[in-house]
């Protein structure tokens, strides 16, 4: 794996990170401690979901799976649940079809719309030996289906930290490689969504934080990208 500059997580800035099959945004404002508890909370959930259910035989009890982990351990979760985006909107590849669907279903502003963008160009950037693209790929797509979520971060009032969530379920007929340029139209592949929105106590999850890491730490490196700048 090519050498990567190794950055570390700081309120000032608006940074991602690949957390297995997640790529996570943290808006300015969001502390580096909450930062690290979230990306361990995630990682945690996909671990458990993956003892718990096959994600390619049965993406969406994976997902069910991981989810249930998140609230465990304090994630408060409104989901809308599974929609079929297949034949809504005018995207033909994965990544532009990811930004329509986030658009509509979480009505995020311009500003979280930029960063997710921002984060979403900078993994399609990314050389294939770097961690961003070796862990996401190897996390995400698993012969005719690919599924992923996509997440960003950001301060709430009263110490309160808002996530927006989008889980992808992309199922083909053939192969689905390159997933973030797979063209779902011309495949005739389907496309499900599954939005979320999530609140979390601060002070709590920086509590917890330290536990959950003692969960994850011996699965950092193999699930875990350098965090870069957005």
């Amino acid at each position: 794996m090519a050498a990567e500059p190794q950055e570390i997580f700081d309120a000032a800035k608006a940074q991602a990170q690949v957390v297995g099959s997640g790529l996570m945004s943290f808006a300015q404002g969001v502390t580096p401690e909450v930062r690290e508890a979230i990306s361990n909370s995630a990682l945690l959930a996909q671990l458990v979901a993956n003892k718990r259910a096959s994600a390619e035989k049965d993406p969406i009890a994976w997902y069910s799976a991981y989810t249930q982990v998140l609230q465990n351990v304090g994630w408060v979760l409104q989901e809308s649940g599974w929609a079929d985006y297949t034949a809504k909107g005018q995207a033909a590849e994965v990544h532009e079809k990811i930004i329509e669907v986030l658009s509509v279903a979480l009505g995020p502003s311009v500003a979280a719309l930029k960063l997710l963008q921002s984060a979403i160009d900078v993994l399609k950037a990314m050389k294939p030996d770097t961690s961003w693209l070796t862990i996401f790929s190897r996390e995400t797509e698993h012969a005719s289906i690919a599924r992923f979520q996509i997440g960003l971060v950001e301060p709430g009032e009263n110490d309160d930290v808002f996530v927006s969530m989008l889980a992808c379920l992309v199922e083909g007929s053939s192969s689905v490689t390159q997933v973030l340029f797979f063209k779902y139209r011309a495949e005739h592949a389907r496309f499900k969504g599954n939005s979320a929105k999530v609140s979390l106590n601060r002070a709590a999850l920086e509590d917890l934080g330290p536990e959950i890491r003692k969960k994850v730490r011996a699965y950092m490196t193999d699930y875990l990208s350098t965090i870069t700048d957005i």
